[in-house]
């Protein structure tokens, strides 16, 4: 017998059971815990119980899905969401599960229709606003993974239509050999690098970006003072523990545009990496739009390299 109902705190283990099961399915099974899932979603001061629906057979948690309306996200380079749009940040479910998760999905959309919207987003991208970020194997979010066959069919049959692919690039700093060129080795000679540190003002990007570290690096001229480039470090909070503390996230949105990078943004990137293993950051990550060639042609210069490919799903309701 099966049940579809608001989440309740008894639901903890089960919830952080069928994530585990639901991306081991999806062949990226994830080193996470019910710790870890409370500390990245739950104990977010934005949570709320009736945004969280478990599917439950014969009393056993089998499948959830969780859904917000975040709003707009300060510093996201993508367009931002207006107030009548939720994000669907996450789907899963066991394979015992797969008998309830259409049901699950559609008492989702009647949630989200009483809550007064009228758009769906579905997989988070770029998470800055609903606590995911960091969380194995979610990392900056690129969407619904095209690994996870089984949530993407399960959208494809609810009229969800994919609107734009993503890919996951990955640099290891250990060992890292920066590009060399006339270009950088001047850049080398003329410029430094600074570091400050973020601290988000916006309540909700406050609060879903708790369990991160947020550093701003700028490159200066040393000559004149300009500023010639401008990137971002997410790293995790080693009290938090959501995200593993030898990886970071790449935040290009400071950039000057989404679709390439600048020659001194590319030596800002380079410099960033190669010291990177001397703060036991041994893995950074990033997300690209699919269509933005000339970026991935940068990045794969800068030694990073595809590792899993991704869509954004939308749904009128």
């Amino acid at each position: 017998m099966s049940e579809i109902r608001d989440f309740c705190n008894a639901d903890l283990p089960g919830i952080a059971r069928v994530w585990s099961e639901h991306w081991t399915a999806a062949e990226s099974p994830p080193q996470i815990s019910s710790t870890i899932i409370e500390r990245a979603i739950l104990s977010r001061t934005f949570f709320s119980s009736n945004e969280m629906l478990v599917a439950t057979v014969d009393g056993r948690v089998e499948a959830w899905c969780h859904f917000s309306r975040p709003g707009v996200a300060g510093d996201d380079w993508e367009s931002r969401p207006s107030s009548n749009v939720a994000v669907l940040s996450a789907i899963c479910f066991t394979h015992q599960g797969l008998g309830c998760c259409d049901d699950l999905l559609a008492a989702a959309h009647q949630r989200i229709r009483e809550n007064g919207c009228t758009e769906i987003v579905a997989g988070p991208l770029r998470d800055q606003q609903c606590g995911y970020v960091g969380l194995a194997p979610v990392g900056h979010g690129i969407g619904i993974p095209d690994d996870d066959v089984r949530a993407s069919s399960l959208l494809s049959r609810h009229g969800y239509s994919p609107e734009a692919s993503f890919q996951r690039m990955v640099a290891t700093t250990a060992p890292y050999r920066p590009p060399v060129s006339r270009e950088m080795m001047q850049f080398r000679r003329t410029t430094r690098a600074e570091r400050s540190f973020v601290v988000p003002q916006q309540g909700r990007y406050a609060s879903a970006m708790s369990h991160l570290d947020i550093e701003h690096h700028q490159l200066i001229n040393h000559r004149n003072g300009d500023r010639l480039a401008n990137v971002r470090l997410w790293l995790s909070d080693p009290e938090a523990q959501v995200m593993s503390c030898a990886e970071a996230i790449l935040d290009l949105s400071p950039t000057e545009t989404a679709e390439q990078l600048t020659s001194a943004e590319t030596f800002l990137v380079a410099a960033l990496i190669q010291t990177m293993a001397t703060r036991c950051i041994f893995r950074v990550e990033t997300v690209i739009n699919d269509e933005y060639t000339q970026l991935q042609e940068q990045l794969i210069a800068l030694q990073f390299n595809e590792v899993q490919r991704g869509q954004r799903w939308r749904k009128s309701i």
